[in-house]
């Protein structure tokens, strides 16, 4: 079962256990779907059963199975939270998740203006600002800022991005 990083616990709501969670998902209605939280920290990892959940303003509001007091929903706070990824997949068709993108030959276009392969992504860091692609360029893992202008092109179902790099990223 293959878990995505969908947050982490910011505070406590109320007096009977609720949890806020910072989401940084992108996709509110994948909120609706889930059963199961699963949160991380101080090395180990502590499945939940999602009760019920509410949105206050744009917080996630969430009640845990066993989480029944302040006390034990500010214990929580700082903990990732993950989720199981057939729960939290996007409902859009066409719709994929960064870490798809693993496995995926890198394109860059030559200078006869056509597609190459430039190697392969072989990972993602999970960063604040932007996630960033790991790609293997010649057994050379070089890492690149996942936004439009070095990655204006995402195509998972055809098994490669294409990537236009600054001036001597390549070389």
């Amino acid at each position: 079962m293959k878990k995505i990083k969908i947050g982490s616990v910011s505070g406590a709501q109320g007096l009977r256990g609720e949890v806020k969670l910072f989401h940084d998902s992108g996709d509110e209605g994948a909120l609706d779907r889930l059963t199961a939280l699963f949160l991380r920290g101080e090395g180990e990892e502590t499945a939940f059963r999602v009760e019920w959940h509410r949105m206050r303003k744009r917080t996630p509001i969430f009640k845990l199975e066993g989480i029944d007091s302040r006390d034990a929903a500010e214990a929580l706070v700082g903990r990732e939270a993950y989720t199981l990824e057939e729960e939290s997949r996007p409902d859009a068709e066409g719709a994929w998740f960064v870490t798809d993108l693993v496995g995926l030959e890198a394109r860059a276009y030559g200078e006869g203006g056509g597609l190459a392969a430039a190697g392969k992504v072989t990972g993602v860091i999970d960063n604040p600002a932007h996630d960033i692609l790991k790609i293997d360029i010649g057994g050379d893992i070089r890492l690149l800022p996942f936004v439009d202008v070095f990655v204006p092109e995402a195509r998972p179902e055809d098994g490669y991005i294409v990537i236009s790099p600054p001036n001597g990223w390549l070389d």
